[in-house]
């Protein structure tokens, strides 16, 4: 096991009708907010006006910017800082999915330096612009999902270039979270679905690709997964059990929160190619990764095939009786194949309305520019070079 510094100064808050102490945690932050959310579904259900109510019953303001697309962008981010500076406020709160909550840590840097967002986010270049100001944040997500309300990174995305890329900063730990379940029963069938298959990936890159003799790491990483692959058809089957739902939004909250993958380790080369994917295609992050998933196993699994197999064993119930170490590590991918099946994200490049290959090759290139230690190939058990990365795209078709 590496060694390690765990650091995670965010403040939880977690439970069916937590969202009524938001005014109380928010007021000793500042007076006044920017909530920063999408388009729709927290408006729609009444999200929002539960929350500015709250609010204004501790005496905080709040101004709502709610155009923040599914995947963040940079133009988006920059004027909801405008607006925050403009309107004097003196905290962001990030309400939704991933995406708001991404994006609400991209705003407190916007508004708190007045300058382009894309200067701070790890995109290839030689430097990276550091971040040394941010407004204080929290976070109120109504998915279970990316887990942005438990730790310091976001993913941002460049529509004029196609670049989807990391943004991160110890100042960008939310002050506090209110994980409330009762929050994500409205959440539509797909999108549940598609963020039961994010936090999935969340604990398998690292169990994957990091160090050997993790024990600790590696059997919460299967303990999650377990829970997620026991509750997610739960909730697809009755959306209103709020068992299923708190079950989710845990293991969602601390899949990435550094409790995991600390002293473990390994690159997360699933996230950076999905990363290029919906780069270019604008597509659920969730489902980019169902996408891509099993065809990155099938490449990696001769490479390390003693993880595959405890996957195979921890996960589907497979016994040695005579198989090989290999054998195992093939039924973890069949183990997998199916359960992606069975909630319905076995997919194919069509199930995502991409019909041809013209992109693969310049996604690729993305991929190595942005996420390669050494811009030749992307770090994985079994190194991926562009042809490679090319070839699963290929494989996914």
């Amino acid at each position: 096991m590496k060694n390690f510094i765990f650091h995670n100064p965010t403040k939880i808050i977690f439970g069916a009708g937590e969202i009524a102490n938001v005014g109380k945690e928010a007021r000793a932050l500042g007076e006044k907010a920017i909530i920063v959310t999408g388009k729709r579904s927290s408006s729609a259900h009444g999200i929002i006006n539960r929350v500015t109510d709250y609010l204004e019953k501790e005496g905080v303001s709040a101004i709502v910017f709610d155009k923040i697309e599914p995947n963040p962008r940079t133009t988006t981010i920059d004027e909801a800082g405008k607006l925050a500076r403009e309107n004097g406020c003196g905290m962001v709160i990030g309400v939704g999915g991933g995406s708001p909550m991404d994006a609400a840590k991209a705003v407190a840097v916007a508004a708190a330096t007045g300058e382009p967002i894309w200067e701070y986010v790890s995109h290839g270049q030689p430097l990276v612009r550091p971040i040394i100001r941010a407004l204080p944040l929290a976070e109120i997500p109504t998915l279970a999902a990316t887990g942005s309300e438990f730790n310091c990174g976001a993913v941002i995305s460049n529509w004029e270039t196609h670049e989807k890329a990391p943004l991160t900063s110890p100042m960008l730990f939310p002050k506090f979270s209110i994980i409330d379940p009762e929050l994500t029963l409205t959440v539509p069938r797909d999108y549940t679905i598609d963020g039961g298959i994010d936090i999935i990936s969340h604990v398998i890159e690292g169990f994957f690709t990091g160090d050997d003799n993790t024990p600790v790491q590696d059997r919460f990483s299967m303990s999650i997964v377990r829970t997620v692959m026991e509750y997610l058809p739960v909730a697809m089957e009755n959306p209103d059990n709020i068992q299923a739902r708190s079950q989710l939004s845990w293991c969602s909250a601390v899949a990435l929160s550094g409790i995991i993958n600390n002293g473990r380790g390994g690159p997360f080369p699933l996230h950076a190619m999905e990363h290029a994917l919906s780069g270019h295609y604008d597509i659920s992050h969730g489902r980019g990764l169902a996408l891509l998933m099993p065809r990155l196993m099938e490449y990696t699994y001769q490479s390390r095939p003693t993880k595959f197999a405890m996957m195979a064993r921890e996960l589907f119930g497979e016994t040695a009786d005579g198989k090989s170490e290999l054998d195992l590590a093939r039924a973890a991918i069949e183990g997998m194949t199916q359960f992606l099946k069975s909630v319905e994200r076995y997919l194919r490049m069509p199930d995502v309305g991409i019909s041809n290959d013209m992109k693969f090759r310049r996604m690729a290139e993305d991929t190595i520019r942005i996420y390669s230690r050494n811009r030749e190939y992307l770090d994985n058990p079994r190194p991926l070079y562009k042809k490679d990365i090319v070839r699963i795209f290929d494989n996914c078709m």
